[in-house]
């Protein structure tokens, strides 16, 4: 008997192309501006709950997490049973997938995005269906009335670019599109307004959440979806049963109710990037979209005033070299000339700047 694993791998999974996380470099004197951590640490109640819930660990968690789906429930003034939890948004918007397409349906996102998307939509064997952003990244409302999709995931705000759009262009979609739509708000807390107000009107709007930039908890792993009561009961059968752990549980429920330390974090967070986009537009002469996130999205110029994919290259291989990690994007032409720069500390966009600085004084014609 001869067995071969190429023979028992179907087509779709032995062809997909594994999602690439941003580099991980948590040694040394590093500088990590490419993966949109929060740059500070957790509120110090995150420690104290997880030390207290780690004397449990014999013990199944809860399995919807009711004490953390109340909590966020008060905050938004819903009921507790319109919230689920997940192990990371990734895996909220894998059960979203896998609850409302079959194999071969048509699921649309706006393109470019969170290349995750692709991967969670090709692996359950849906279709592609990317509805491409205008220049600029100009929000496309009219190509949403000519897109027919089983399920709709938007980035709000959006990633990698780091514009928003509005609340009146997401109602306008939601009133052309009858197909659950999935709002993934990762960054949500960084901007100016949420949708989740706007489930009430819109029963097929899903509002999907992160804690890992919010409340610096990237290693922890926490993610919960709002929507109407009448479709939760659907995806709780396709969720693992057990998916978020004790742990998280007790992390997740401390960050989400210290609100002061937080606001504290979130401030200086966004006083430090409107700081940086304007060092970067007025003094250097970069593009740079304006941002409500976590990162800005620039598009460097060298020596010559030139704008292009090789000149974005130089640049973000210069900076590893000075041990600096922004993010370079090379699969799509609306992102390929520019870089993602997560904000850092004050004294990191500092370290930064100067490097910028050097570049700018040396570079030479990208070739």
């Amino acid at each position: 008997m001869s067995f071969s694993w190429k023979t028992r791998i179907p087509e779709r999974v032995a062809n997909a192309q594994p999602y690439v996380p941003g580099e991980q470099k948590n040694e040394g004197d590093w500088i990590k501006l490419n993966t949109n951590e929060l740059p500070y640490p957790p509120s110090p109640r995150v420690a104290e709950a997880v030390a207290e819930a780690a004397g449990r660990l014999r013990l199944y968690p809860d399995p919807s997490g009711t004490p953390v789906r109340e909590a966020i429930a008060g905050r938004f003034e819903i009921r507790p049973e319109q919230v689920m939890l997940g192990n990371g948004c990734d895996d909220i918007l894998n059960v979203c997938v896998r609850t409302f397409t079959e194999a071969g349906d048509p699921v649309g996102y706006l393109d470019p995005s969170y290349s995750l998307y692709k991967n969670l939509i090709i692996n359950h064997g849906a279709r592609l269906a990317p509805i491409s952003y205008e220049p600029g990244f100009a929000f496309p409302i009219e190509r949403f009335a000519s897109t027919s999709v089983k399920m709709l995931i938007l980035t709000s705000p959006n990633a990698p670019s780091g514009v928003a759009f509005s609340r009146d262009q997401l109602a306008s979609v939601l009133e052309k599109t009858e197909c659950p739509t999935v709002i993934d708000e990762t960054y949500a807390d960084f901007s100016t307004w949420t949708a989740i107000d706007l489930i009430s009107k819109y029963p097929q709007l899903l509002v999907a959440r992160s804690f890992s930039k919010t409340y610096g908890l990237a290693g922890l792993r926490f993610g919960y979806l709002i929507g109407s009561p009448d479709v939760m009961p659907y995806l709780h059968r396709i969720r693992d049963v057990y998916n978020v752990d004790r742990l998280a549980q007790a992390g997740a429920l401390a960050a989400f109710l210290d609100t002061g330390y937080y606001k504290e974090k979130h401030t200086e967070l966004k006083n430090t990037r409107n700081r940086f986009s304007e060092i970067l537009e007025h003094e250097f002469g970069w593009t740079v979209f304006p941002s409500s996130t976590n990162f800005v999205f620039t598009i460097p110029k060298d020596k010559q005033g030139n704008e292009s994919p090789s000149v974005a290259r130089a640049l973000y291989t210069f900076l590893v070299e000075h041990r600096i990690l922004v993010r370079y994007f090379d699969n799509h032409p609306l992102v390929s000339s520019g870089l993602r720069i997560s904000i850092g500390t004050p004294p990191e966009i500092e370290k930064l700047t100067q490097i910028l600085i050097q570049w700018k004084r040396q570079d030479k014609p990208a070739s």
